[in-house]
């Protein structure tokens, strides 16, 4: 049982450096990888507070040991956020609600202004609506807490996909 295993570890391990697959976080052969390009990023401000969680979740992954001082790319964020009602007891009355954050990013180079990538990011999440207003209210800033996760975990990795390939 362990040799057949272990044979299957080499036989994966084999089939992925025959495809030219490589870790995303992997340094290439001059020293430098994705981490040094993440910190020539600087994140534009964003309005809002949800704009300032997903900033600061930007700036915390893409820049770690502080901001950058001569930053090559600028990462610009718009964002839009829908509470919609779904669920209803037979007096009309909600009872479960849908947070939709709704990002659009753009990545520009800071010599020329020119734009090298625009995409969107979207989440969703839904919970309970219940008789207890505090209990409505944690419901929906942890929503919003973990919908602005979401966010800025696809903008790294789509931002990190597309420098990676540069």
């Amino acid at each position: 049982m362990a040799g057949m295993r272990l044979s299957l570890v080499v036989l994966v391990a084999l089939a992925l450096a025959g495809c030219g697959f490589t870790p995303m976080y992997a340094t290439s052969g001059d020293g430098t990888g994705l981490v040094d390009q993440f910190s020539s990023v600087q994140v534009a401000p964003i309005p809002d507070r949800v704009g300032q969680v997903v900033r600061n979740g930007l700036m915390d992954r893409l820049n770690p040991h502080g901001p950058p001082g001569a930053p090559l790319y600028r990462l610009e964020v718009t964002l839009d956020e829908a509470v919609e009602g779904f669920g209803f007891r037979p007096d009309e009355a909600i009872t479960r609600e849908n947070l939709r954050l709704d990002a659009v990013y753009r990545l520009i180079r800071t010599a020329d202004e020119e734009l090298l990538l625009e995409g969107n990011a979207h989440s969703n999440l839904a919970y309970d609506i219940v008789q207890s207003d505090f209990a409505n209210f944690s419901a929906k800033q942890d929503a919003r807490r973990r919908t602005a996760e979401q966010v800025i975990n696809i903008i790294v990795v789509r931002l990190g996909l597309f420098l990676k390939s540069k």
